[in-house]
C-alpha cells in the first residue's frame, strides 16, 4: 500500500512550563544617624539573572533601597542608601532542563520599613526593620524546528485535519551595546559618587528588511556628595540610544518583542580641565524576537496507518491594545514650598487581567518630587503614589488568557494651586499603556506516517504511552476498539489514567491493520 505524506516546516516556541513564586525579605537597618521618621522609601529591582537546572528554575536579583528620613537634630530630610541585598530563590518547574530559554519577571509586590524600639531611643531610632514581598514569574520556553504532516492519502487512509494558527518564528538575536563615556558634570563641591540609578524607558522598535532597529532612552538618577556638610544631591540625565538587530528574514508586516537590559553599570568623579563629571560606562544587552502568524491546516491523526505525533505548547497571540490615561491629583507639601526644582515618576505594579473582550489594568504611578523649602531654602523631597485602574479593548480576548502590559509615561507635571509659598500642589501626568495578550493551547500534530506492520489476529505489540496521549487517542491511532485495548491490558484499572513512559500491548484484530 503506498502512502503520499505532504509536510511543512515550522519553528515554534515550546512552552515547557510557567509559575510565579513570592518571597519575603526581612532584614534589619540601621541609619548614620537617628531619625525621627521615615520620610519615604524608594525600592528597585535589578541585575535579574535566571539560570535552568533540571526541575528547577535559579533566580537571582538585587534588592536596591534608597530611604529617605527626617534627622532627629536638625529636621532636614535625608538620602540613606542601604547595601544592596542579593535574593537567590529557586521555581521548581517539572520537565525543564539546562539549555531550555527562561523568562523572568521579577517585582516588588511590598516594601516597608518600622522602626526598632531601644532603650533610651526617646522616639529617635537609629535601627529598623525592613520587610519586603518580591514577586518572581518564570516561563521556560524551548525553540523547536520540524516539519509537520499537512496532508495524507492512500488506500484506506483516513485522515483528521485541523486549521491553527501559529506564531512562527521567524528569527531571533541579541546584542550587546556599550554605552561608554558618558560624561555628565557636577558642581565644582562635589568630591564623591555615591550612587547613580538607572533604568531603561521609553523603547520602540522598527522592523525593516533583516534587521530591527530598537530606540530609547537610558534615564540615570546621580547622588553625589558636596562639601561642606557631607550633603547628598542629586541630578539625573538621560542617554538616548539606537541599536538594530540583525535577523535574517525580517520584514515590515511581523510582529516583534524585544527585551532591553542593563548588564553592567560603572562610574567615576574626573576632572577635565578643571571641571567635574562623571564618567560612567553602561552595558545593555537588547534582544529582539520577530515572529508572523501563519494559518496551517494539519493532521492530528491518521486512520488505516501508523503515525507519530508531538504534543506542543505554543503561545499564540491574540491582540495588542493601547490606551492614553490622564491622572490628575492634588497634593500637600510638609512645608511651605518656593517652586517644585523636580519630578522623577515612573508606573509601578503594574498588572493586566483578562476578562471577555477586554483587559483589566491596575498600577501605581510613583513620584519623588524635589521642591525648595520656603522655611530655609533647602532642596526637600516628597513621595506620592498615585494608584490607577483602566481598561483596554481587545476582541478575542478570553478570560485567563495570559497578559503582558508596559507602560510609558508620556508627560509629568506639576503646578501650585495657590500663590507661592504654598504647601498645595497640582500635578498632570498622561501616560501610554500597550497590552497584549497570548493564550497557549496544547496542540498535537502528526509528524511522520507510515504503512501499518502486517500483525495476525490473536498478536499484539507493544507501544510506549507518549506525552499527550490518552486510550481514547491511541485506539483512534490503530484503529482498534477502545474495548480491545483495556482486555490486552488488564493492568489497566482506570482507563483515565496511564503514565509517560508506560508499555501497553496494541492488539491484532484485523489482517493488516496495526
Amino acid at each position: 500500500m503506498s502512502i503520499n505524506v505532504t509536510t511543512r516546516r515550522i519553528k515554534v516556541e515550546n512552552v515547557i512550563g510557567e509559575a510565579v513564586k513570592q518571597a519575603n525579605i526581612i532584614r534589619d537597618i540601621t541609619l548614620p544617624v537617628p531619625a525621627k521618621k521615615i520620610e519615604s522609601i524608594d525600592t528597585q529591582i535589578r541585575d535579574v539573572k535566571s539560570k535552568v537546572i533540571e526541575n528547577k528554575v535559579i533566580v537571582e536579583a538585587i534588592l536596591h533601597k534608597q530611604i529617605y528620613y527626617v534627622e532627629c537634630v536638625t529636621g532636614d530630610v535625608q538620602e540613606y542608601t542601604v547595601p544592596d541585598e542579593k535574593i537567590t530563590e529557586f521555581v521548581h518547574l517539572d520537565g525543564v532542563e539546562p539549555g531550555m530559554d527562561v523568562r523572568t519577571v521579577v517585582d516588588i509586590e511590598y516594601c516597608d520599613v518600622e522602626a526598632i524600639d531601644m532603650v533610651g531611643d526617646n522616639n529617635c531610632h537609629t535601627r529598623f526593620q525592613q520587610t519586603c514581598i518580591v514577586r518572581i514569574k518564570v516561563k521556560v520556553i524551548e525553540m523547536l524546528e520540524f516539519e509537520v504532516v499537512t496532508d495524507v492519502s492512500g488506500v484506506g487512509i483516513i485522515p483528521t485535519y485541523q486549521t491553527v494558527v501559529i506564531d512562527n518564528v521567524i528569527g531571533a538575536a541579541c546584542e550587546q551595546y556599550n554605552l561608554s563615556d558618558s560624561f555628565i558634570e557636577l558642581p565644582d563641591a562635589a568630591v564623591k559618587i555615591k550612587s547613580v540609578d538607572a533604568e531603561i524607558q521609553e523603547t520602540e522598535e522598527t522592523i525593516l528588511p533583516d534587521k530591527v532597529i530598537i530606540k530609547g532612552k537610558l534615564h540615570k538618577q546621580i547622588y553625589y556628595v558636596v562639601e561642606p556638610g557631607r550633603e547628598v544631591r542629586e541630578t539625573h540625565a538621560d542617554v538616548p540610544f539606537s541599536v538594530f538587530v540583525h535577523i535574517p528574514g525580517a520584514k515590515k508586516g511581523a510582529m516583534v518583542t524585544t527585551d532591553v537590559r542593563i548588564e553592567y553599570i560603572d562610574n567615576e568623579l574626573v576632572v577635565r580641565n578643571g571641571r567635574k563629571y562623571v564618567k560612567e560606562t553602561v552595558v545593555l544587552q537588547i534582544c529582539a524576537k520577530v515572529t508572523e502568524p501563519i494559518t496551517i491546516c494539519i493532521v492530528t491523526a491518521v486512520a488505516g496507518a501508523e503515525y507519530e505525533t508531538r504534543t506542543l505548547s505554543i503561545e499564540n497571540a491574540v491582540g495588542e491594545g493601547r490606551r492614553q490615561v490622564n491622572i490628575l491629583a492634588n497634593f500637600v507639601t510638609p512645608t511651605e514650598a518656593r517652586k517644585v526644582a523636580k519630578v522623577d515618576a515612573e508606573v509601578r505594579d503594574l498588572e493586566g487581567k483578562a476578562i471577555p473582550n477586554k483587559v483589566i489594568i491596575k498600577g501605581v504611578l510613583h513620584k519623588q518630587i524635589y521642591y525648595v523649602s520656603a522655611v530655609d531654602d533647602q532642596l526637600r523631597e516628597i513621595s506620592l503614589n498615585e494608584p490607577f485602574t483602566e481598561f483596554i479593548h481587545i476582541d478575542g480576548v478570553r478570560e485567563n488568557d495570559m497578559v503582558d502590559v508596559t507602560a510609558r509615561i508620556e508627560y509629568v507635571n506639576v503646578e501650585a494651586a495657590a500663590p507661592t509659598p504654598t504647601t498645595n500642589w497640582r500635578q498632570t501626568a498622561v501616560l501610554e499603556i500597550i497590552a497584549n495578550v497570548t493564550q497557549t493551547e496544547e496542540l498535537t500534530v502528526v509528524v511522520a506516517v507510515k504503512e501499518a506492520d502486517f500483525c495476525e489476529p490473536g498478536e499484539s505489540f507493544d507501544y510506549v504511552i507518549q506525552k499527550g496521549d490518552t486510550l481514547m487517542a491511541i485506539a483512534i491511532r490503530f484503529n482498534k476498539p477502545l474495548k480491545a485495548i483495556l482486555e490486552a491490558n488488564p493492568q489497566i484499572k482506570d482507563p483515565n489514567i496511564i503514565f509517560v513512559g508506560m508499555t501497553i500491548k496494541i492488539p491484532c484484530t484485523i489482517k493488516g491493520m496495526g
